[in-house]
């Protein structure tokens, strides 16, 4: 029974639903190296960025398989230390993932029907700056959790073992706060990453037929 208790401790805290019943863990990961370790694959990826504050010269908001080439982008205009809600939904019907921040929204249909993690990235690279995402709530349960960074830092929030495949609504808040002039870029930024990891079981041994169709 100790051995038990001590490996749920490990892994993180376990958040069960008194009714309709999913359960989901929560723990943080402090280096990107030990996310790189565990994904294999990710599904879409939402990012709010400092940019240029919603100027012309690049973007704040993005969505897509990747951050570095996002299937879609928009401008957005942070002002420091402003409360930001947002939504990401998946319609696992259509495939459909809509990002929504600030009158914003976002759309990307991704073809990959199967994961089960979220990662939730804040960076803040420079001090007297940093980045915040909280009020989290999944499919109606709050998540119980933060990822935060003070700058220089990094924090990453991983949400492991809810049923993400059969659709899911998730609600927050971002803050990103600044210090005199403010950052450029990615330097101060958050993403919400849905992803397979690279460990499987063998109920999934399909994943990588249905991938290929793909690439």
């Amino acid at each position: 029974m100790k051995s038990a208790i001590a490996s749920l401790a490990v892994f993180g805290l376990v958040l069960l639903l008194s009714s309709g019943a999913f359960a989901f863990t929560v723990s943080h990961l402090a280096t990107d190296t030990e996310l790189l370790a565990l994904v294999s694959d990710t599904i879409f990826v939402a990012e709010g960025r400092i940019g240029d504050l919603g100027g012309a010269a690049t973007f704040e908001l993005d969505l897509g398989q990747s951050t570095s080439a996002p299937y879609t982008t928009a401008q957005y205009p942070w002002i420091s230390a402003a409360v930001e809600p947002f939504t990401i939904a998946y319609d696992n019907v259509t495939g459909l993932v809509t990002f929504t921040l600030g009158g914003k929204t976002l759309t990307y249909t991704t073809p990959f029907p199967m994961f089960g993690d979220i990662f939730v990235r804040t960076r803040a690279v420079e001090a007297d700056r940093s980045v915040v995402v909280q009020d989290l709530v999944l499919n109606g349960q709050s998540v119980g959790d933060v990822s935060s960074a003070v700058g220089p830092g990094l924090d990453i929030l991983w949400i492991s073992g809810a049923p993400l495949s059969s659709g899911f609504t998730l609600t927050g808040t971002a803050t990103l706060v600044w210090i005199g002039a403010a950052p450029t870029q990615s330097r101060l930024a958050f993403q919400i990453k849905v992803a397979k990891l690279a460990v499987v079981g063998t109920a999934n041994e399909s994943w990588g037929g249905i991938k290929g169709l793909y690439r």
